[in-house]
């Protein structure tokens, strides 16, 4: 496809380097732009025109869904492709953005092919969001609230478990230390655990229960837990690379509570 423009929008540097670096390989001849937030996003969006935006939900300032939303206020891009690219693959997180007029949805972590997939779908069928399918969301939020409302909440998981997401596995992990910087934690030797350099996604049970701090990264170590082949258990070593602030917070709160 010739003279593609891409927009990425992510808060993570090491994802837009990524996402940048994946799409200029399947796409020789596009030109690819960065924005670290949603303001930045807006801004270039504004002076620019782009075939198709590829953007995150958490960031500072702008929510991806309020970019999302801006985006689709905006005449010359009420049928540009737009793909969510999110840890946040929630039920309640899809269904806002297929009623905010989102393209696609594709969740952390992703592989190469995912990615050129998606867009090759949604570059092959522009088209203004369907009317049906945004009210049909929005129904089934307002049914959503509804049982939340009349739900008592969950028990709590034990204090120190998180789930590492890593391509398309999900690892129960106990969380050993943690720092802003990077996370270790241990998972059961069931025979097939991450490899290092992959992308992973952590989520982490707050204290209270009633919040998770979903954390993006990459495996930095892979590691016996006991010094012998048949070790029950890994050690997981996971850098952290968002610069979200609230999600700083958030895990400040966590290592405060656990220390």
């Amino acid at each position: 496809m010739e003279n593609l423009k891409v927009l990425i929008v992510d808060d993570a540097k090491f994802i837009c380097e990524l996402v940048s670096k994946i799409v200029s390989d399947a796409f020789p001849q596009s030109v690819v732009k960065a924005a670290f937030n949603g303001e930045e996003a807006q801004s270039l969006l504004s002076s620019e025109t782009f075939d198709i935006v590829l953007c995150d939900w958490e960031m500072p300032k702008m929510s991806g869904l309020e970019v999302l939303e801006w985006t689709r206020s905006q005449p010359q891009y009420k049928t540009v492709p737009f793909v969510m690219i999110t840890s946040r693959g929630e039920r309640e997180y899809v269904l806002k953005a297929i009623h905010a007029g989102v393209n696609d949805y594709l969740g952390k972590p992703f592989t190469n092919e995912q990615l050129v997939q998606k867009m090759n779908k949604v570059l092959g069928k522009q088209a203004a969001p369907d009317k049906a399918k945004q009210a049909k969301a929005a129904k089934m939020l307002q049914q959503e609230r509804a049982k939340v409302e009349v739900t008592p909440k969950s028990v709590s998981k034990p204090k120190g478990m998180a789930n590492l997401r890593v391509r398309d596995q999900v690892f129960k992990c106990a969380i050993k230390d943690m720092s802003l910087k990077d996370v270790l934690v241990v998972v059961k030797n069931a025979g097939v655990f991450p490899q290092v350099l992959d992308q992973a996604v952590i989520d982490i049970e707050q204290l209270s229960g009633d919040s998770v701090a979903r954390v993006n990264g990459f495996i930095q170590m892979v590691q016996a837990a006991d010094p012998h082949i048949n070790s029950a258990f890994i050690n997981i070593k996971v850098t952290l690379v968002d610069d979200d602030p609230d999600k700083m917070a958030h895990l400040s709160k966590y290592i405060a509570s656990v220390r």
